[in-house]
């Protein structure tokens, strides 16, 4: 019961903090309250739609609670980012820093609501209309939540994540550009099929995706130590991610 109650909450934070949150309005996240709070309200907006299949009070309390420790980790965030730039001592490893201990706050504060919630012994009762769906299309729900979850976790935030970790590893001669456009799709697209090779029980074919993308700079890797390491180091956190992600099925 907590773990669903977990990953579902986890599913409504990605959703809400990485895909409805844009670039745009992250960056003025940072320059101005007023986007804090609408980025709050807009989070809260998806954690009430992912409560509506359940249905259930108790769940939306949940889900509302989330969503105000949400703003108030974010005001706080706000307060010291802008208290940082004033004193000129901001960097991309403070935003970094930063990035990850926002997401680590979040993610506590979404195991303690799941805690609370499976300790009432709450369960997870979809409403009528979407039983229904489900039985017509003849797919389990926790089967639906737990491939979106996972697809949504491995894309964005993922690359997102491997970005800011890979900081001060990366070649001083790399493009920033071709990082942006082609590796975080390549890198997206290659834990999708570690994902579904693990599904299948086929471990020994996620091999074949490593030494495919490997064959494909393999003349860079060769002849660029710093490169190299920064390549292994990348293809390494995502194939973790891609190992741990899957402990959802």
């Amino acid at each position: 019961m907590f773990r669903n109650y977990f990953i579902l909450l986890l599913l409504a934070h990605i959703i809400g903090d990485f895909y409805i949150q844009t670039n745009k309005m992250a960056r003025k996240k940072e320059k101005e309250i007023s986007w804090v709070l609408i980025h709050s309200l807009c989070y809260l907006a998806v954690m009430l739609i992912v409560a509506l299949p359940v249905m259930s009070v108790t769940f939306i309390v949940g889900v509302t609670i989330a969503a105000i420790f949400h703003c108030l980790i974010d005001v706080f965030k706000f307060i010291y980012i802008s208290h940082i730039r004033k004193r000129g001592r901001f960097s991309l490893i403070i935003d970094r820093n930063v990035f990850f201990t926002d997401q680590i706050l979040h993610s506590l504060v979404l195991l303690g609501i799941s805690y609370w919630l499976a300790n009432g012994n709450l369960p997870i009762s979809l409403n009528i209309i979407f039983r229904n769906f489900l039985n017509v299309i003849g797919i389990p729900g926790k089967q639906i939540m737990s491939w979106l979850f996972a697809i949504l976790v491995i894309h964005k935030p993922t690359n997102i994540a491997i970005s800011k970790f890979l900081l001060n590893y990366k070649p001083e001669d790399y493009n920033v550009k071709e990082d942006r456009k082609a590796g975080r799709y390549i890198g997206t697209v290659e834990r999708i099929i570690m994902l579904i090779f693990i599904y299948i029980n086929q471990y020994s074919a996620i091999g074949l995706v490593l030494t495919a993308k490997s064959i494909a700079r393999y003349e860079r890797i060769t002849k660029e130590e710093h490169f190299a390491e920064y390549y292994l180091l990348g293809t390494l956190i995502s194939t973790l991610i891609a190992i741990i992600v899957s402990f959802v099925f």
